[in-house]
């Protein structure tokens, strides 16, 4: 089927490294990669950039004026000048990793095995807690605890003092990072060499019992979303789907060929990153309103600024992409 096509506003190169989810405010799109750069949302000119001791391989974390980024080392750098307000070298477990903000911190992996978090104030130690298998995403925060998608499983960390709740078991899956709403973990699997299956899988929040498990035709590669009561996930079969986030019942399935990278929702419209093509599906049928195909390979998740949807690639390339005019 042909599909209106949207129309690429601005790109930017970031030095070639490897698709990172951006993240925007204060009229500026936030990327990571070989350094930690800052665009003017609407036009992709370089405002700053700040140097990271490594490759700042997540998403960066903006607060009020703040960009929070890891890459070897932990950084706060003020938002509107990419100055260092301070510089916290990487931990002895190895180099920062994945951050999330809550609570007056910054918690972030550190190295192959550890969790970390650190005053965002002051970059100065809070805790640390040693968690089993290799990191797989960032943390994420809810009603008072760090959840955290690993190799071996998801672990629940209480954000006051870095104990561990509970461990869910994955058997061997290479897991998305967690997404938790009304007492619920959501998380996408994939298969791994030592075991695991495909799907999006629920946990109980309180004590990660497994509550529903649904399979997919693909790898799930990242964290599903839920929106006015509706989980969106995206497989690497080719397929864009809903589910009930209380039972995995599926709802809404549409087939777009390239998908299973990313997706985002806004404003009633379902965004989907392939390899190499986002496509744009109505939120509440599933229909396909329109596409595009930038020259990129290996896209991550979408970020919507307004009506631009911007995407990061696998070289390094950021795009904006508008949506066909009317």
């Amino acid at each position: 089927m042909s599909l209106p096509q949207g129309t690429v506003r601005w790109s930017f190169e970031s030095y070639g490294t490897n698709a990172v989810t951006p993240s925007s405010g204060h009229g500026r799109v936030y990327v990571g990669g070989a350094a930690l750069f800052a665009l003017d949302s609407a036009t992709g000119h370089l405002l700053w950039e700040c140097e990271t001791d490594d490759i700042a391989d997540c998403t960066p974390v903006v607060v009020d004026h703040t960009v929070f980024v890891a890459g070897g080392d932990l950084l706060a750098v003020d938002a509107e000048t990419g100055s260092v307000r301070w510089r916290r070298p990487p931990a002895p477990e190895g180099g920062f990793h994945g951050a999330t903000h809550a609570n007056g911190m910054i918690c972030a992996g550190a190295g192959p095995t550890t969790l970390r978090a650190c005053d965002a104030a002051t970059g100065e130690d809070r805790w640390h807690v040693a968690l089993d298998g290799f990191p797989a995403a960032e943390p994420r925060f809810a009603d008072g605890v760090f959840y955290v998608s690993r190799t071996e499983g998801v672990h629940a960390v209480c954000a006051s003092t870095g104990t561990r709740r509970w461990t869910a078991d994955t058997t061997g899956a290479v897991v998305t990072a967690p997404t938790i709403v009304q007492g619920r973990v959501f998380i996408g699997m994939s298969q791994s060499e030592s075991g695991g299956a495909l799907g999006v899988r629920a946990f109980d929040a309180a004590s990660g019992q497994t509550l529903w498990h649904a399979d997919t035709d693909g790898y799930v590669g990242s964290a599903p979303i839920v929106d006015a009561g509706v989980l969106y996930a995206t497989a690497a079969g080719g397929t864009a789907f809903t589910l009930d986030p209380a039972t995995g019942r599926q709802g809404w399935r549409t087939e777009v060929g390239d998908a299973g990278q990313g997706l985002a929702v806004a404003d009633g419209v379902v965004y989907v990153c392939g390899t190499r093509t986002l496509t744009a599906l109505d939120a509440a049928t599933g229909a396909p309103l329109w596409s595009s195909r930038p020259e990129v390979f290996g896209l991550c998740a979408p970020l919507v600024v307004n009506d631009t949807v911007v995407l990061c690639d696998g070289a390094g390339w950021v795009y904006a992409v508008a949506p066909p005019l009317s």
